[in-house]
């Protein structure tokens, strides 16, 4: 019984140790990933130069890239514009990911940039961008809990606290 116990810790050890030699004598680089906070309303304020309260009509485009990304088009009404200019109506783009059980749906885990979902209403925060003719960029997407006035006294608020945003590079990602 001594015996087995032993080989089973003697085994034990070479796997643990045959772990560690793998990890440690891989090859690896560290980087910083950066960004702003969008948990906090304040940064998500001050970081896009438009918002709006907007609901969703129609998805217009759905496409892939080579690659592996993949991207959602949606005409979209202005509700109420939170800061800067938002026309009426306009076409928001944003990157997603194909839900694989069903063809020309796309998912998002992140709570702070939801599938933008035609009859639904959101918060967006638009980057002015336009990359290969996609137009307006939805940087940020949420859900419009509070209602458009609720949304827009809320928003209201936020930017009164508004910060300047700093990139936040104190995440160390070994890879």
């Amino acid at each position: 019984m001594w015996t087995a116990a032993g080989l089973a810790g003697v085994g034990g050890l070479l796997i643990v140790g045959g772990g560690w030699y793998a990890v440690a004598g891989a090859s690896s680089s560290t980087h910083a990933a950066c960004g702003a906070d969008l948990t906090k309303d304040p940064v998500v304020a001050s970081e896009f130069p438009d918002m709006a309260v907007v609901e969703v009509v129609k998805n217009t485009r759905g496409w892939d890239i080579e690659g592996g990304s993949s991207f959602l088009t949606s005409e979209v009404k202005s509700l109420k514009t939170l800061k800067g200019s938002v026309p009426e109506r306009l076409s928001l783009t944003q990157g997603v990911t194909k839900d694989g059980t069903t063809a020309g749906k796309y998912v998002n885990d992140d709570p702070l940039y939801a599938v933008l979902e035609p009859g639904r209403q959101y918060v967006v925060g638009i980057e002015t961008m336009d990359s290969d003719g996609q137009g307006p960029w939805a940087g940020y997407v949420t859900p419009a809990k509070r209602g458009v006035e609720g949304e827009a006294a809320h928003w209201r608020d936020a930017q009164k606290t508004a910060v300047t945003p700093v990139s936040a590079c104190d995440d160390i990602v070994n890879g």
